[in-house]
């Protein structure tokens, strides 16, 4: 076989980064309006063929700067650079294709931060350079499919029967399906177990009940944080409040079979949003300044000890066994507690695999070779050779991938229990923009980032004091603003304000206090 150059190489103007808490600030979901807008995108692919120029980035340029010729060279994009170990792992996996495929072939894995990758895409398609295969999430590659420049999947994917519920519908869009999933990567509740016997409790709570009045006894017993995540106008901040929302019977989207609704001002939505602020509002269980605080910050006030729970990535997980942290040996990992409709759902954030098509491709690979990449790559066996290390960030899509290690035979410093936690969270999991109407669309990673994640109304209520009904109005009108440019048929704005008086059954003892139930905060009263 053909030398290999898996050296790590990056891509040129790419930047990597040492540090593991950079993925849970720009993981798969995070992205600005320039980084990645659909019609800038179209605007660049339309001019292609005028302008013919190998305009951007080239997909085969290692460190050395040194280009690969050979029209079985092949180039594959991941951002898995955060992560050292992670890193390398997948890089020696990636290179074993070479011996597991019967074709002829020269591999090479370029390695970008998620700050770059957008403009690069952008770049290489204009200029017909693009890797053979790259990692992103199914939003985008819904959206560079429905475009004509990533293929699509679905024989591959029809080829399993065992997907977990959410990436089950991930990817599928107009009878197809765009991006293979690769692993999904969940939020975290983290308990320091010391503040909870210090504030006379000694299991983790079960429930939203449980959480908060055990929260509320750590500031009146230990005058420690009771409950800190990402409250700053950010990603992570967007992903607890549409976790509250799916945990209330809520979703941000729906699909009727013919047409797209947002359901962002819904009366479900607005309770989720006063739920979440009622931590600061009403239950005083937040920091302070948690306004300004995204998940780094979080994470910070936990590991120093001074927060009891805390909702966040499975970065800091990492980090405080790396480091050494004493909290980690006070920490007990659970799945999220238990949600007024009886469900445990957190956000799901992660990656698939998707083929770009021949035609944009740098190098003259076919496109079954690429979806034989796709496929070599998310087979249990070879995910082995990259798994243990991407502990405990990456998670199964489907339940044949529970029978690796880690997950059989744990060979990291992560405890057990909780890698068990997370693969039980991985199976109940959430997307924005995805679960509600379970399927896809080009506009929905787009929507994403003009709204910050989600995170506008809710960071402008808790920082801003922001009216919650005109704050969540005000975000699905923009949505809907959006989704109405992509569409061919009116997403009309909405000029009525959501009442608490609608939503479920389930959640009237939280509005009215009932039943020992911690009563929201409710500024309309």
């Amino acid at each position: 076989m053909s030398g290999t150059n898996t050296s790590g190489a990056t891509s040129a103007n790419s930047v990597e980064s040492d540090s593991p808490t950079a993925s849970s600030e720009f993981d798969t979901d995070e992205r600005t309006d320039d980084e990645y807008s659909r019609r800038g995108f179209l605007e660049t692919a339309g001019a292609m063929g005028a302008t013919g120029a190998a305009v951007g980035v080239s997909g085969c340029l290692g460190e050395d700067e040194t280009e690969t010729t050979s029209e079985q060279d092949f180039v594959w994009w991941t951002m898995r650079g955060y992560i050292p170990e992670e890193t390398e792992a997948i890089e020696e996996t990636a290179a074993a294709f070479e011996e597991w495929t019967d074709e002829e072939i020269n591999l090479t894995t370029n390695v970008i931060t998620w700050d770059q990758v957008f403009e690069q895409w952008q770049a290489a398609i204009q200029g017909q350079n693009t890797p053979n295969v790259s990692e992103m999430a199914n939003e985008h590659a819904v959206d560079y499919g429905s475009s004509g420049v990533v293929r699509p999947n679905t024989e591959l994917f029809e080829q399993y029967d065992d997907w977990y519920d959410t990436p089950s519908f991930w990817g599928n869009y107009e009878g197809d399906v765009w991006g293979f999933p690769w692993f999904v990567e969940v939020r975290n509740f983290y308990a320091n177990m010391d503040l909870l016997d210090d504030a006379g409790h000694n299991d983790v709570p079960e429930t939203w009940e449980e959480m908060i009045e055990m929260a509320m006894d750590v500031e009146s017993e230990t005058d420690e944080t009771g409950f800190t995540s990402s409250g700053a106008q950010a990603t992570g901040t967007g992903q607890v409040v549409y976790g509250a929302t799916a945990q209330s019977g809520g979703s941000f989207y729906d699909h009727d079979g013919e047409e797209w609704s947002v359901e962002i001002d819904s009366p479900t939505s607005l309770f989720a949003h006063l739920w979440m602020a009622s931590f600061q509002e009403e239950w005083d269980i937040a920091p302070g300044g948690w306004a300004g605080m995204d998940g780094t910050d979080a994470e910070q006030l936990y590991r120093e000890g001074n927060a009891a729970f805390m909702i966040n990535s499975g970065d800091a997980a990492n980090e405080m066994i790396d480091d050494g942290d004493d909290v980690a040996d006070v920490t007990e990992l659970s799945t999220i507690p238990e949600g007024p409709m009886g469900t445990n759902s957190a956000f799901m954030g992660g990656s698939c695999l998707s083929v770009f098509d021949s035609d944009y491709t740098e190098h003259d690979a076919d496109d079954d070779l690429s979806l034989s990449f796709v496929e070599y790559m998310t087979l249990p066996d070879t995910m082995e050779g990259y798994f243990p290390q991407a502990t405990p960030n990456f998670l199964p899509v489907r339940e044949a991938q529970e029978e690796i290690p880690p997950f059989t035979e744990n060979t990291t410093d992560i405890p057990d229990e909780w890698i068990q936690t997370r693969l039980d969270q991985a199976e109940q999991s959430v997307r924005y923009g995805i679960s509600g109407p379970e399927r896809n669309a080009p506009f929905l990673g787009d929507l994403e980032g003009s709204t910050d994640a989600y995170s506008v109304a809710i960071s402008g209520i808790l920082g801003a004091d922001d009216d919650p009904k005109e704050a969540v109005v005000d975000m699905a009108n923009q949505v809907r603003e959006s989704v109405d440019d992509e569409v061919d048929y009116d997403v009309e704005e909405n000029t009525d304000e959501p009442e608490l008086e609608d939503v479920p059954d389930e959640l009237q003892d939280w509005i009215s206090g009932d039943n020992g139930t911690p009563q929201i905060w409710n500024p309309y009263e």
